[in-house]
């Protein structure tokens, strides 16, 4: 974007978000459900090796953080098995981060070109940022990611579902999402997959709030409608394969 909204927004990110969600449902409880995944897969990814993880688009550092601060993670970063780095393209959103994360434990960049040089990541997240990114724009963003990743690693994309009106609906409400052209699940197949990615799996998710489901049944619920083209978002999980 020419003019990167969340500049403006980024001190008040939570609060304002909160304001275009419905009564009883809170921004930080998506960063924890986003944060829960994201814990899991990278213990299957540091199983046995070293990893570099990229948030790509980190925002303020809200899901970094969650994972710092989890008991999983917290060892591997200090270990030195894990190394994790966020990047965002608004400035005052890393900046932000930095204040929020309150040491040196994750490498954080507003341009991608003053990360360390030579490393490539084993696991990349990039949750709501390819539908902010002009339609062509978008497989350019692709290649740059692909170019700093390593063979066989795993690309997850987090996504609104715009088969969803209440999404739909949301997205209108929220200010920062003025910009936003949403991608459909096969949008973001084809997308990737034109450019040298395999898609391994996917599911769509929120067909509740976040909230409900810390019971069991609700879960379990969620779960089995996943193939369901109604959840409120959908993940997607790729490989590099080059």
């Amino acid at each position: 974007m020419a003019k990167n909204v969340f500049d403006q927004v980024a001190r008040d990110y939570e609060k304002i978000h909160n304001q275009s969600l419905p009564p009883g449902v809170h921004s930080a409880d998506f960063i924890r459900q986003r944060a829960a995944c994201v814990i899991r897969w990278v213990s299957e990814e540091t199983s046995g090796k070293e990893c570099c993880y990229l948030d790509f688009g980190c925002g303020n550092g809200r899901m970094l953080k969650c994972l710092l601060e989890s008991d999983p993670v917290k060892p591997l970063v200090e270990q030195g098995r894990l190394r994790l780095f966020g990047f965002d393209t608004s400035v005052q959103s890393i900046n932000e981060a930095k204040s929020l994360m309150g040491d040196d434990r994750v490498c954080l960049v507003s341009d991608l070109n003053a990360l360390p040089w030579g490393v490539r990541f084993d696991l990349v997240i990039s949750c709501h940022v390819f539908h902010h990114i002009p339609l062509a724009e978008r497989a350019t963003a692709v290649n740059i990611l692909r170019n700093r990743m390593k063979p066989s690693s795993r690309l997850i994309i987090w996504e609104h579902n715009p088969f969803n009106p209440f999404t739909r609906m949301l997205v209108k409400m929220c200010p920062f999402d003025a910009d936003a052209r949403l991608l459909t699940l096969n949008a973001t197949k084809t997308l990737f997959e034109k450019n040298s990615f395999r898609c391994r799996e996917h599911a769509y998710v929120n067909i509740f709030p976040p909230r409900w489901l810390r019971l069991n049944a609700v879960s379990a619920t969620e779960v089995r409608l996943s193939r369901l083209p109604i959840g409120a978002q959908y993940w997607v999980m790729f490989e590099n394969d080059e």
